[in-house]
């Protein structure tokens, strides 16, 4: 008698339509140099875009390729030590980094409210939960959701304006101590 093949189990290693993860940096190759270029342009700026057409990979560049290298020690210039708050911001951008800061960073209570009232309160309030020494990344996926919700009055111009002022002082603030940075991915068509 005959025994039927054996099957041998096999990952996909393609996350489909959903963009790669961090943890998924060993399926995502072919972007080296993309990642490189990011990197670089990273630490002269401590603010970068990431812009490209629908589905071209963004936001997978980011998470599996950037955010992977720098927790691996790519920005020799910053350490390894690094909080990630990656978020999309939605119809409340402000409430959406209040969130994604909390879950890096741990809760803060009215952090949200404390981030409305200054464009310094990034700043201000971004060294608890994390040592002089660690950086803080924060990644804005789909910032076009901005102009978006802007667009459909979700949004009022005054909220859009001040989100985008939070992350504009926070890439000024040179200070060696408490560092962030920003990386936002959007479609080139906004």
């Amino acid at each position: 008698m005959n025994a039927p093949p054996a099957t041998v189990g096999s990952k996909n290693p393609y996350p489909g339509l959903r963009p790669f993860e961090v943890e998924e940096f060993e399926s995502f190759f072919g972007r080296d140099r993309q990642i490189d270029e990011l990197l670089t342009r990273l630490r002269d700026h401590r603010f970068v875009a990431v812009v490209g057409l629908s589905g071209s990979g963004k936001s997978s560049l980011v998470r599996a390729g950037l955010v992977h290298r720098l927790q691996v020690g790519h920005l020799t210039s910053a350490g390894t030590r690094w909080k990630v708050a990656l978020f999309r911001p939605g119809s409340e951008p402000i409430e959406a980094l209040a969130a994604a800061l909390d879950g890096a960073l741990g809760e803060q209570p009215n952090r949200a409210a404390q981030l409305r009232k200054s464009t310094q309160e990034l700043l201000n309030s971004t060294g608890a939960g994390r040592s002089p020494s660690e950086n803080l990344l924060l990644v804005v996926d789909q910032f076009e959701e901005i102009f978006r919700f802007q667009r459909d009055k979700q949004l009022s111009e005054r909220d859009a304006s001040h989100f985008v002022d939070l992350l504009l002082a926070a890439e000024q603030d040179l200070s060696p101590d408490y560092r962030i940075y920003v990386v936002i991915t959007m479609r080139t068509d906004y």
